[in-house]
């Protein structure tokens, strides 16, 4: 199998001084999916991500990926016990969280801000306990 968290479109944030400067220190919003790279539900959402990435990003949102064993106390910051999970953060101050594996359709809404109707389109979430 291919890496599938190696994309040419995500950047993987795998410290906390590039945490810190696209981030805490960003000016707009920036999204964030946590994954793991022995979680097959992180598996499937990866190029799915990637699909997506380019249309955030052209509307004004950086988009970056972690892995949440490697970045461990950011998970714990922002709340993440499962993955894959996405955080949405708007000049440094998270605006939203979603644990659990998300379509193609639900990445993007999350990324537009559309939590409740997101949260109301969702039965039970497919994913893994992050630790």
């Amino acid at each position: 199998m291919d890496d599938v968290f190696n994309s040419d479109v995500v950047m993987e944030i795998k410290d906390e001084g590039t945490w810190k400067q696209k981030v805490d220190d960003a000016s707009g919003r920036v999204m964030v999916e946590f994954f793991v790279t022995w979680c097959p539900h992180c598996q499937r959402e990866a190029p799915i991500l990637d699909e997506v990435a380019t249309t955030i990003m052209a509307a004004g949102i950086d988009v970056y990926h972690a892995n949440a064993e490697m970045m461990y106390t950011k998970g714990d910051v922002y709340g993440i016990s499962e993955t894959p999970s996405f955080i949405l953060v708007d000049n440094g101050e998270l605006i939203a969280k979603q644990e659990g594996f998300l379509t193609a359709d639900e990445i993007m809404a999350f990324a537009r801000g559309e939590i409740d109707s997101l949260a109301q389109s969702r039965g039970q979430s497919l994913s893994s306990a992050a630790w």
